[in-house]
């Protein structure tokens, strides 16, 4: 039995497909760009596209293994206008909401690195801690892999701790 995958702001399916790749299998996906939407749909055509993220009901849609996203950066790129915490594109408490409310074991998601946040980044890592999740976040550029442009990204991940595995229903096994 492989380990199954839901996917918030799901873009064209990047994390997707590298999610794909390790063997986890796709339960849904959540995307409103239309474009984004016929190529998830052409790749993915089994699996539903939920649309946006502040209207599902999340108690009606089953709960992963892992919840992933690479939500909106506009608020903290320095492409943005800068607005920030200010920014409605700014969803984290809707992705946090989420994770607190369906406890996937495991988190992971992808935003732009800046100063700016540098702060959110914190507060990520303080709400999942909270949560029961331990928590880990890395930045990398894709300049650093030979690509002929610098595009800075912070990657981060949740790991629910045995606590949080047991609120989830897992058994722990501490050897």
């Amino acid at each position: 039995m492989s380990l199954t995958y839901g996917s918030l702001f799901s873009g064209i399916g990047g994390i997707d497909l590298g999610l794909d790749r390790a063997g986890f299998t796709p339960l849904w996906q959540s995307e409103i760009d239309p474009y984004a939407s016929r190529v998830l749909a052409k790749h993915w055509p089994h699996v539903p596209n939920l649309g946006d993220i502040t209207t599902i009901d999340w108690s009606t849609v089953e709960r992963p293994d892992l919840i992933c996203g690479g939500y909106p950066c506009q608020p903290f790129s320095t492409a943005g206008k800068g607005a920030g915490f200010d920014d409605g594109r700014r969803l984290w408490p809707v992705f946090g909401n989420l994770i607190r409310e369906r406890r996937p074991a495991t988190v992971f998601g992808e935003q732009v690195a800046s100063k700016a946040v540098d702060t959110w980044i914190d507060l990520v890592h303080a709400d999942l801690e909270s949560m029961g999740y331990a928590f880990g976040s890395v930045p990398f550029s894709s300049a650093s892999i030979g690509a002929p442009h610098i595009r800075d990204r912070n990657y981060w991940m949740g790991v629910a701790d045995s606590e949080g595995l047991q609120r989830y229903g897992r058994s722990v096994e501490i050897n």
